[in-house]
């Protein structure tokens, strides 16, 4: 796509989508931080091919997209830096992380129990007008943190409860850090011990100021985009209520 970019005049600015994970791996790694948070000027050091390969990848990605940036001189890179994007999408079809985590809040999963993982939330509608506003601001430039709100699974769960009651299988309780170490590798492959180490009761705090001030994105509440997405999920069969 940057070589297309090379190659076509008329292109003055590229937007990238880019990730939080190009800025940290685990939540162990922003309690190391001196502010404690994240913020732009931070690279993630931590990810490897063994340990969360995702964020190596989004972060050498998003590294050559800056050295092929600074390899001319015709247009400027802007980079949108989402947390965990939520929120109802075009296609209720889709798989990936954000629609296995939130069927499973309601379908019995998390049931016994809601583990602590601390994660950024941002709804997929503001990072879709915060591409356009990284495109069409002059002023934009460099990479931007999009993540509307520092919470977590059990916050996330009760907000789901509360609207919907009894009638889907959400869970109640937070289960202790121990329990997730010892059975989540199990019940989940893709899930490592180091992960919930370096994440579960761990404060996700991301600094989106720059975003606010500098592109002019105004985030929705958290309540919106839970509320929203089950429903949506809901309304498509993806999520079914308790017979």
């Amino acid at each position: 796509m940057l070589s297309s970019a090379n190659e076509t005049d008329s292109v003055k600015r590229v937007v990238l989508t880019s990730s939080c994970a190009a800025i940290y791996g685990d939540n162990a790694d922003i309690a190391s931080m001196p502010d404690k948070k994240l913020t732009e000027a931070v690279w993630n050091t931590s990810s490897s091919l063994k340990h969360n390969p995702y964020s190596l990848s989004k972060t050498l990605a998003e590294k050559k997209a800056w050295d092929m940036a600074g390899e001319q001189q015709r247009w400027d890179l802007v980079t949108i830096n989402p947390s965990f994007i939520l929120g109802p999408g075009i296609n209720p079809n889709l798989t990936g992380e954000s629609y296995s985590t939130i069927i499973q809040f309601g379908d019995g999963t998390m049931a016994a129990g809601v583990p602590d993982f601390r994660i950024g939330v941002v709804d997929v509608r503001d990072v879709a007008a915060a591409h356009i506003l990284a495109g069409f601001t002059p002023a934009a430039q460099g990479r931007h943190i999009l993540s509307g709100h520092d919470t977590g699974f059990p916050e996330m769960s009760s907000i789901l409860r509360e609207k919907f009651g009894d009638s889907f299988g959400f869970g109640k309780s937070i289960l202790p850090k121990f329990l997730v170490w010892l059975v989540g590798p199990m019940l989940n492959p893709g899930l490592t011990r180091k992960t919930v180490s370096r994440n579960v009761g761990i404060a996700f705090i991301a600094d989106h100021s720059k975003s606010v001030r500098e592109l002019g994105v105004s985030y929705r509440p958290l309540e919106e985009t839970m509320i929203d997405f089950f429903q949506h999920l809901v309304e498509n069969g993806r999520v079914k209520p308790k017979s």
